[in-house]
């Protein structure tokens, strides 16, 4: 035994003897409620040892065989401590198997501590932490049962870091599963985890097993664990542990932006078109005769209405089925106007839209009519001639599909579209060879920014980017996305793309009034703490912008070439202070932009040559 071993081994002995230990708890919240809906014990040593860290604590333990004595006795400070501190929500306490497991493992005694503390077992949940590997399945479920049968509720810890994490929940059907930290970091920027993260929640759904996702740190972080339906969280975000809780949270916590109208995204995707509703069908000219429409009629039983067009294929009018057939099955509609051109029994202003209208728009020209003139067919033409009719049935359809494709893909912070529409306009583009430059916004000290003003006032830094650059892209043609964060990218189609990010930074100055202190604009900038905990002066909030043509490179084949290339670019422009726009060449080239980003490729353009 080393002198290190022996020393972990001696304060192990007085931390046991004396219980030496202090429990504290952190909130478990209920994303639904908006509520604190237990805490989760923890366990510290005492703060002059080499046992303070649990880890430390349990591996001594393990290592000199005292583990389920050790096991026993965080349990037994908890539940005490838990009934001093009069909290009636539920109390998550963790176990490891491997201790339960002991054959000298002395049962029965938790239900003795909680009884001494005024508690009920239907309060606990016993979380099974997979710090050591199972061994014994068979006993594990036998154990799990036990506590089951005395009004325990079972949790399996870190799903995901353990040693057989899905065998365990598989094995032990818990009522709760606990998601790793490393799967909620970052989780609103990281498409694979969030995947992950879904197909765990869906098997938890069909089998009634309730997630909690641990970790939870940052504002965005809870947004995207809300939005995927995450039940329950704890992390830093809502609280740290604590021997003495909080039993309330902020309520600014929870705080709800409001719904956020979609901001122009730039060129819509064909399916988002009056294109894609086309229905091809004959018309009828202005010359033929009542009889021959009603003909068509009689053999189409089916068909709502005849466009009527003129000579030009220019649109004439609209005979709509039932007030047609009301004339000509009427005793003397037939005689009296069966030779008569149709053009006098039509409806000379039905809907025409053309076929590269956008949906929302059509959508909003339909419902702005009277509702006495509105009529299930509407006529699209392409440059004014006619092409087919579209439905209103398959507008709705549509108009249904695209918000709730908005809706499971826009980014909770700013309601633009994120990275799978964004991704997919991309391979679009590089698909069909479009003269597109791609722009990387990235917003530059935003996290001191955030950390000195709070969540509140960085949301509202990126809602306000997001608007800007909404305001300054062409919506007809170019394409705003939000990567995540205080990431954008702009697929500009638009040939003045220079000058609009210049308009871009000009807009963005005047955004400082409203975001800073008098004392932080003063200095032009504001203190913070590093990563080290050192003081760091940061300057003013700007834009990098990191551009990239995607005609000027053969070896851009698909969106993960695209990414090395904006992102290469992107890096490039932050090593300049300020705005700056750096657009990356396939070879050495100077660039001259306007402004603050000459200077930014005058220093840094061959470096990408």
């Amino acid at each position: 035994m080393t002198k290190e071993e022996l020393l972990q081994f001696q304060s192990l002995e007085d931390i046991l003897a004396n219980a030496a230990l202090t429990p504290i708890f952190q909130p478990i919240v209920s994303l639904k409620e908006h509520q604190i809906y237990g805490y989760e014990a923890l366990i510290r040593g005492p703060s002059n040892s080499l046992l303070h860290s649990p880890i430390n604590l349990f591996d001594a333990a393990s290592r000199h065989g005292r583990l389920a004595e050790l096991d026993l006795l965080c349990r037994e400070l908890a539940i005490a401590k838990f009934g001093e501190l009069g909290l009636t929500s539920k109390l998550f306490i963790n176990t490891i198997p491997a201790a339960l497991l002991q054959p000298d493992y002395p049962h029965g005694l938790t239900l003795q501590f909680l009884k001494k503390a005024g508690l009920s077992a239907h309060h606990v949940v016993i979380e099974l932490t997979e710090q050591y590997p199972i061994d014994d399945y068979d006993v594990m479920r036998e154990a799990t049962a036990h506590y089951r049968d005395m009004g325990f509720s079972i949790a399996i810890d870190d799903l995901g870091a353990g040693y057989s994490g899905l065998r365990t929940w598989s094995e032990i059907k818990p009522d709760y599963v606990k998601l790793d930290r490393h799967f909620i970091q970052n989780i609103h920027e990281d498409r694979q985890k969030r995947q992950f993260v879904q197909s765990i929640i869906d098997i938890a759904q069909g089998i009634n097993c309730k997630i909690i996702g641990e970790g939870v740190e940052v504002r965005e972080e809870y947004l995207a664990a809300q939005t995927m339906e995450i039940q329950f969280a704890q992390g830093y975000y809502f609280a740290r542990p604590n021997a003495i809780p909080k039993q309330e949270l902020d309520a600014n916590l929870f705080a709800q932006r409001q719904t956020p109208n979609l901001l122009n995204t730039g060129k819509p995707r064909a399916n988002t078109l009056v294109s894609s509703l086309l229905t091809p069908l004959t018309p009828v000219r202005i010359y033929h005769d009542v009889n021959s429409v009603g003909e068509r009629f009689q053999h189409a039983v089916q068909l709502a209405a005849l466009p009527v067009i003129n000579d030009d294929n220019s649109i004439a009018g609209m005979v709509w089925r039932d007030e047609f057939m009301t004339l000509y099955a009427s005793r003397y509609g037939r005689d009296l106007h069966g030779r008569k051109p149709i053009h006098q029994f039509m409806d000379r202003s039905p809907i025409i839209a053309e076929t590269a209208l956008p949906l929302k728009t059509l959508s909003q020209q339909i419902t702005s009519q009277d509702s006495t003139q509105q009529h299930s067919m509407f006529i699209i033409t392409e440059h004014g001639y006619y092409r087919g009719i579209g439905s209103l049935m398959d507008l709705l359809r549509q108009i249904t599909d695209m918000q709730l494709t908005i809706a499971r893909y826009a980014n909770p912070l700013s309601g633009l579209p994120g990275n799978v529409p964004l991704t997919e306009h991309l391979c679009d583009a590089i698909a069909e060879q479009r003269d597109v430059t791609v722009c990387y916004f990235d917003l530059d000290n935003f996290k001191p920014y955030n950390d000195t003003y709070g969540f509140g006032k960085g949301d509202k830094v990126i809602s306000q980017t997001a608007r800007l650059l909404s305001e300054n892209l062409d919506p007809e043609i170019d394409f705003l996305g939000h990567v995540g964060g205080d990431d954008f990218i702009i697929a500009f189609e638009s040939h003045d793309w220079r000058s609009r990010c210049q308009l871009i930074f000009d807009a963005f100055n005047t955004l400082h009034t409203d975001l800073y202190q008098p004392q932080h604009l003063q200095q032009q900038g504001l203190y913070a703490t590093d990563r080290n905990g050192k003081p760091v002066f940061y300057p003013l909030l700007s834009l990098s912008v990191g551009a990239v043509k995607l005609i000027l490179f053969n070896d851009i084949l698909n969106e993960v070439d695209l990414a090395e290339h904006a992102s290469k670019a992107k890096s490039a422009a932050k090593k300049i202070a300020g705005h700056s726009l750096y657009e990356l060449y396939p070879a050495n080239r100077d660039l001259d932009l306007p402004g603050a980003s000459t200077a930014v490729n005058d220093r840094l353009g061959p470096q990408f040559g």
